[in-house]
């Protein structure tokens, strides 16, 4: 029975085909293998299921049954399960929460759900010997950890159709014999494996049937048990060979030459192979994409075709994606023909990478030749910059209750003494002074209240709701105060819901603080406009627009500072946009604010969130 076919599929990437005309059916009972050179289009058939590329003509059927829409919610309930060329997590989330993200409403919780789901990650990570803390985020374990628990949301409810986009990028040779044994598993359970891969031993270990693609079809195929490695290599990398390479009498050769340069071409990190005088001949895409702004291209003509070809990266590129004094530096290690290993080194393109040098010799001991492994690790720095941000953040929340608690006693204790004088006293120089002295502690309490503010966001608490909603309360309550200041307040929002993670009346807080400073920048007659809109990044955008007289740019870098007040001779503390801050970034958002004279904008960016519905 058919797990999965496509039958004359075209889809394009934009304006590009990436799918021309595809064939493909995959057996339950069996793995099949699809094998190509780099870009022939084995990762768009994982694309187009997930909905980022557009199905301009064909079909596709999981089980037999057609599927009318692509995306990553209608292949879990039609029972495909992926797992990633690359990471494809939430690191913030347990492995659990992990597994059902995208298949249950965020926020329901169900206790026997979870010990099922984390009972099967346990029985998948033994067959590594590993034994995760599930209560920790995923960020917080090992890569092998965190990969094998991506690999249990692939496995998560039994898929009738599993597909493995290279995962041999992601597990080490050792992990992938394991890897191998889970996958003559789900054979035998009958589930149809789509493997696509670039090297032919992994086809020749685990596959049963083999599909060779080119340029976005299939061209070939063939069950593997009826080839050896030498016509694996052949079928798979002949098709792309030119006249003249296959007329000359190395065309073995040169067949091995693109298949290991293929394998180079695919590896995750970044790779630079120099020779033993030190010049580079061979570098992948990935050191393009960390140290360029992209791989050049010139065009050849062969036949009367224009062929792409691409240019190889050049020492130039590495002193200018390094600087001067680093490249000095590598060059120096790779001439003296030792290993090396350099952490986060930032490049000019403002990444981070860990650099590490790996010399060969030949029989006689002599430098050969050196590796050069790039790992880009900005996603890690900024993960641990942020983390380390988030604990300090946590402190000034403790430190900020504490400091609330120790002063509002004695507060309460004057004020209520300030009450009772006023009640008594009848002199009306007393009086005023007692007022003059209660409106400073309503004052010391506000601001006792905004720092309290510090502590009081507790994340987990966060729950889907709508922005629309808070919007609408919000004006409703500020009404009022723009009727009797003279002032238009208006929205631009979207008519369909615009769902967030969030606690709804920390969200109300800020938009209405937002408010509330505008109203003091605004002269009658003016007008405040809050704009609300869901981007294409999955992230929604809201706006507090004034036409006031402007904030000058020496005073936007400090607008966010604690105790820092733009409110001159008003009383204010400076707590209001450091309490707006706080509770963005506790929702997983930022904010910022861009200023001329007469158009003032504070922008708050939170992550939307979506209610998928789990099939039953």
């Amino acid at each position: 029975m058919s797990g999965l076919e496509l039958r004359n599929v075209t889809a394009h990437h934009g304006t590009i085909i990436a799918l021309d005309g595809l064939n493909l059916q995959a057996s339950r009972g069996e793995i099949h293998a699809i094998i190509g050179e780099r870009r022939a289009g084995k990762s768009s058939i994982v694309s187009l299921l997930e909905g980022t590329i557009t199905l301009s003509k064909g079909e596709v059927f999981v089980q037999g049954h057609p599927l009318p829409r692509m995306s990553p919610q209608t292949m879990v309930q039609a029972g495909v399960g992926v797992f990633h060329q690359a990471p494809n997590i939430i690191p913030t989330l347990l492995p659990w929460e992990n597994i059902m993200a995208g298949r249950m409403k965020i926020g329901f919780s169900s206790r026997h759900m979870r010990d099922d789901i984390e009972a099967s990650i346990l029985r998948l990570c033994e067959k590594w010997n590993l034994r995760p803390d599930l209560r920790r985020p995923l960020h917080k374990l090992s890569r092998i950890e965190s990969t094998v628990i991506e690999l249990a949301r692939a496995l998560a409810f039994e898929p009738a159709v599993l597909i493995l986009d290279e995962p041999a990028g992601r597990f080490t040779a050792d992990e992938m014999q394991v890897l191998y044994t889970v996958l003559a598993e789900q054979r035998s359970d009958d589930e149809a494996v789509l493997y696509a891969a670039s090297n032919v031993d992994e086809v020749l270990k685990i596959a049963d049937i083999l599909s060779i693609m080119k340029a976005g079809k299939i061209v070939e195929t063939q069950p593997v048990r009826s080839l050896d490695r030498e016509d694996l290599v052949d079928l798979a990398y002949s098709f792309s060979e030119s006249r003249e390479e296959l007329v000359s009498k190395n065309i073995r050769l040169l067949k091995y030459k693109k298949y290991n340069e293929e394998i180079v071409s695919n590896l995750p990190l970044g790779t630079v192979f120099f020779d033993g005088e030190g010049k580079i001949y061979l570098a992948n895409q990935s050191a393009y994409d960390i140290l360029c702004t992209g791989p050049e291209e010139s065009v050849a003509r062969l036949d009367g075709m224009d062929i792409p070809i691409l240019n190889p990266l050049m020492v130039g590129e590495l002193r200018d994606g390094f600087g001067k004094d680093r490249y000095g530096l590598l060059i120096d290690a790779i001439k003296s023909g030792i290993s090396a290993k350099w952490k986060q080194w930032p490049t000019t393109k403002g990444r981070f990478v860990d650099v590490m040098i790996y010399p060969f010799h030949d029989s006689l001991k002599q430098l050969f030749g050196t590796i050069l492994v790039l790992q880009d690790v900005t996603e890690e720095r900024v993960t641990r910059d942020y983390l380390a941000k988030m604990e300090r953040t946590s402190s000034i929340a403790q430190l900020s209750a504490g400091i609330v608690h120790e002063v509002n006693n004695p507060l309460g204790i004057i004020s209520n003494y300030v009450t009772l004088l006023l009640m008594k006293t009848q002199d009306p120089y007393v009086k005023d002074r007692l007022e003059i002295i209660r409106n400073e502690i309503l004052r010391i309490h506000g601001s006792m209240q905004n720092l309290l503010s510090f502590s009081a966001v507790d994340s987990s608490a966060l729950h889907p709701g709508d922005l629309l909603l808070v919007i609408k309360e919000s004006l409703v309550l500020l009404e009022y105060e723009a009727e009797r200041r003279g002032i238009s307040l208006g929205s631009d929002v979207p008519l369909e819901p615009v769902m967030a993670r969030m606690d709804p009346a920390r969200i109300k807080q800020v938009l209405i603080n937002l408010l509330m400073n505008a109203f003091d920048a605004v002269e009658k007659g003016g007008s405040i406009v809050v704009k609300l809109r869901k981007q294409a990044n999955g992230k929604a955008l809201l706006q507090v627009t004034d036409s006031g007289s402007g904030i000058s740019p020496d005073k936007i870098a400090g607008l966010f500072t604690p105790f820092k007040s733009g409110k001159n001779g008003s009383g204010h503390a400076g707590l209001g946009l450091s309490v707006c801050k706080h509770i963005t970034e506790v929702h997983g958002g930022r904010i910022w604010c861009e200023s001329e004279p007469g158009n003032t904008v504070f922008f708050v960016e939170l992550p939307c969130e979506g209610a998928p519905q789990i099939k039953t």
